[in-house]
């Protein structure tokens, strides 16, 4: 991953997100991982900066790739007791219309569900 992706995602710095899809930069910067396979929403939600969230496409896979350790970022927000977090992303994904019993039943590789 991008230092300064890491960085950005890691400090909740939304103005990276917006200068970047301001200078149409391609979209695989975003979907750059960690050796942990992590993306930035992964990251974001560890870290609690659930305004990262809100500037990435809402049709992004980024909300439910898996990193390693099979966690989304929805497990990684219940993880870290982030409320806000886990509130907007079963929201996201009602909004969505993704089938209510794999939001809420998808296990990490623990078989522990958000």
């Amino acid at each position: 991953m991008d230092p300064s992706l890491y960085k950005a995602a890691r400090s909740g710095d939304v103005g990276f997100l917006i200068k970047n899809k301001d200078a149409d930069v391609p979209d695989d910067l975003l979907h750059q991982k960690t050796p942990m396979d992590n993306n930035i929403l992964h990251i974001a939600a560890e870290f609690k900066h659930i305004d990262f969230f809100k500037q990435i496409p809402p049709q992004s896979p980024l909300f439910w790739t898996t990193n390693n350790k099979g966690e989304t970022p929805l497990h990684v927000a219940a993880r870290v007791g982030c409320d806000e977090g886990v509130e907007f992303l079963i929201n996201h994904a009602k909004k969505l219309r993704i089938d209510d019993e794999r939001t809420h039943y998808l296990s990490n590789d623990t078989r522990s569900s958000a």
